[in-house]
């Protein structure tokens, strides 16, 4: 289902809307919230952020801007917001052990490379960029496909476009991508 399509459905009829809306995209939010809050969260936690995110994108339905962004985007959003206040509030409970100056204040891996790590977050941001700019339903294969590693079956079946649809719009965006890429000298 579009993006369009599925705000027409929430407008519509709320209870349908919202069921589809959280069938697709609770393991995305979810995913998001346990991997930034797990260390100081219990799973109830987590289970509450992600309530409270679409709570929150329910409540800002009509200030949803699809030229913008998709709706998997405005969740990601939201749900990023959302996991760091809840990260803020719950490490906020901790104590804190104030270091002797002996001790390392960061414990990093002996193969440490900050440039590397820069240039990975340069790379991790344009390709966010670039899926983005690709637009629906692309970016939602995209999506479904690496960061959910979904199979093509299962991503027709969230879009609504065949197999062979999917797995052909899936390849074109990858050329897209890595040629967008190679445009910026990026090493792919």
């Amino acid at each position: 289902m579009f993006d369009s399509a599925l705000i027409k459905m929430i407008r519509s009829d709320q209870n349908k809307g919202l069921s589809y809306l959280i069938d697709q995209y609770t393991p995305l939010v979810y995913t998001i919230v346990r991997n930034k809050i797990s260390s100081v969260c219990s799973a109830e936690d987590i289970e509450e952020v992600v309530s409270d995110v679409f709570i929150t994108f329910y409540n800002q339905i009509e200030s949803v801007d699809l030229s913008k962004g998709s709706i998997a985007a405005y969740l990601m959003v939201i749900t990023k917001r959302k996991a760091v206040d809840k990260f803020r509030k719950s490490s906020a409970n901790y104590d804190v052990k104030l270091l002797d100056d002996k001790e390392e204040f960061i414990d990093l891996p002996d193969n440490f490379n900050l440039e590397d790590e820069v240039q990975q977050r340069e790379i991790r941001k344009k390709l966010i960029s670039i899926i983005n700019a690709l637009g629906e339903p692309d970016s939602t294969i995209l999506i479904h496909r690496f960061y959910l590693g979904e199979s093509s079956k299962e991503i027709a079946a969230v879009t609504g476009l065949s197999n062979d649809n999917v797995r052909k719009r899936l390849s074109r965006a990858l050329r897209k991508i890595e040629k967008e890429l190679k445009g910026e000298n990026y090493e792919i």
